[in-house]
This record gives C-alpha cells, structure tokens and sequence, in this order.
C-alpha cells in the first residue's frame, strides 16, 4: 500500500533548530539547486506530451540563472514505442545538463535496449561533466527473469553531495510484480551498487550528503515488505548520511519519511497528466551538515 501524503504547492525552509545535529557548526549557506522531472511518458511525435515536456524544458531554460539551477534530474517513463528521438531532442534543448533514468515503462515495452542506446551518448558527456562519475554494468544477464537487459546505475558527485541513481525496475514482463521494484541483488544488479554507494564510515560525511534517486520510490509500497526490509538494512546504518529518495512512478506528489532506513521518499508528479509541473531542489550547508528544501512549481 502507498502512503505518501500529498503536499502543498510549496515546501517551505524548514525553520533553524539549534538543538538539530550540524547547527553547531554555524549558520546555512545556500550552496546550489537543481530541478526533477519524472514521468514524461513520450511514445511519438504526436498529441501533447511532447508539448507538455517541451513546456517544463522552456521553463528551466528561463528559469536556469536567475534561480542557480544547475542540472535536472529525469526520474524514467521517459518514452517508449516511437518516442525516443522525440524526448532526446526535447530534453537535447536544456541549456543545463540532464540525468535521465529508466522506468519500468521502458522495460515493459521491451525498450531498455533502446534507451541504452538513445542515451548512452548523454551518459559518456554526463562523465566528463560531473565529478567522481561511476556507472554499473549496462548489459546484464537478469538472474531473477532469466532474460538479457540493460541497466542504468550510476553516481556523481557535486559540491560534496554525492548522487546516486538506481535502476530497480522489474525485468518480469507482464503482471503486478512488473510494477514493484526488484532488488537485483546479484552481481552487476542494482542492490550491489547501491552498497557501493553508501559511504563506508558516515560520520566522515556531512550529515545529509546522500541524494539517492530512482523511477521507483524506495518504500513500502514501491517495494514489497521484503524488499523494502532489504534497503533499509543497508541503508539505515548510515542513514544520517543520506537525506532522500527522489523518485517518480505514482503521478503525484508526495512525501514520506522511511524511519527504519533515516531517509525521506519524495516523489514527483507526472508531466505528462494533470498540471506540468517542475519541482526544484535547494541545497544549503555548513562544515557539519546539508540542509534541503523542495518547491512544485506549476508551468502550465
């Protein structure tokens, strides 16, 4: 079952706690922000979507200097069928750069080959642009489905924050299991990286460092019970190193905080339905801490 609370429009800054691990350290400088889109869902050239994600590009692109927007963060069901040159050439006119990541959409339609290699050019510029990229095994032999595909997992670096993108969407074509996340818990799957990802001594970290994020929300109900027990075991030992899951899927916006694994799951509203809607992530630190913040806002 999904439990995420809708939110407002508008997430403020939460307000200074002095008694929070990190306030000793001095007050918060704003360090960068960035912005998330999920769920374009392109499968031609034809009706509105395309219109709807060339709207959300339109408004990062004028909105880019004047909020410090440094990159976007494409959270999968980009496009399948006959739509991949179409959201390439859309997401191809932002004027910063853009992380994309697969669904599960992709891999039901038998289009994770596909967007491999739709995207593996933007993936070999993404390593030249960001700092401490890594990328897991692409071309993976599924031990769960038995089936050859194409994974994305990767990580980055920027101003002390490490990114951490993962790829659990389920290789079993068909059925309710297709909508779950999977684990991938073998060698050159998803849960192997992630363990690489996690910072082996947290307390070497800032608190909050950490941003994972994924098609797929890292919760129960994005997972089932086992699953999810699974993440937050890893996760939770170094959880005040990790402040969120940015993820997509459910087309809505909502928040929920993960106590086993010390993480927040927030997740991004569609643009392809209802209203387009860009959400931008602020970043603010000092020496101890980061400090986040998230606004919707409403393009059209």
């Amino acid at each position: 079952m999904v439990m995420l609370p809708l939110v407002a429009a508008c997430a403020p800054a939460p307000e200074a706690d002095v008694s929070e691990p990190g306030w000793s350290a001095g007050p918060l400088e704003p360090q960068f922000r960035f912005a998330v889109l999920a769920d374009p869902h392109i499968t031609s050239a034809d009706g509105d979507r395309p219109e709807r994600l060339a709207a959300a590009v339109d408004w990062i692109n004028a909105a880019a200097a004047s909020q410090d927007l440094r990159f976007v963060l494409v959270l999968g069901d980009i496009a399948w069928s006959d739509g991949f040159e179409t959201a390439r050439d859309a997401l191809g006119q932002l004027e910063i750069p853009y992380v994309p990541i697969n669904g599960d959409n992709e891999v039901q339609f038998g289009a994770d080959g596909t967007f491999d290699e739709v995207f593996s050019d933007q993936y070999a510029a993404l390593s030249g642009t960001f700092e401490g990229w890594e990328m897991g095994a692409t071309s993976v032999h599924d031990l769960d489905a038995d089936r050859d595909t194409w994974f994305h997992n990767f990580a980055f670096d920027y101003e002390g924050v490490r990114f951490v993108g993962l790829d659990w969407a389920s290789r079993h074509l068909g059925g309710p299991e297709s909508e779950l996340g999977v684990l991938h818990d073998y060698p050159d799957g998803t849960m192997p990286f992630l363990r690489s990802q996690l910072p082996a001594n947290a307390a070497a970290r800032p608190l909050e460092s950490v941003v994972l994020f994924s098609h797929i929300p890292m919760h129960l109900g994005g997972f089932d019970l086992a699953g999810t027990a699974a993440i937050t075991d890893e996760v939770g030992p170094v959880g005040g190193a990790v402040w969120a899951n940015l993820a997509g899927h459910y087309h809505f916006d909502g928040e929920e905080t993960v106590e086993a694994g010390g993480y927040d799951v927030i997740v991004s509203d569609a643009v392809w339905d209802d209203a387009v809607e860009v959400r931008v992530v602020s970043a603010a630190a000092n020496e101890e801490t980061f400090s986040w913040r998230t606004e919707i806002v409403v393009v059209e």
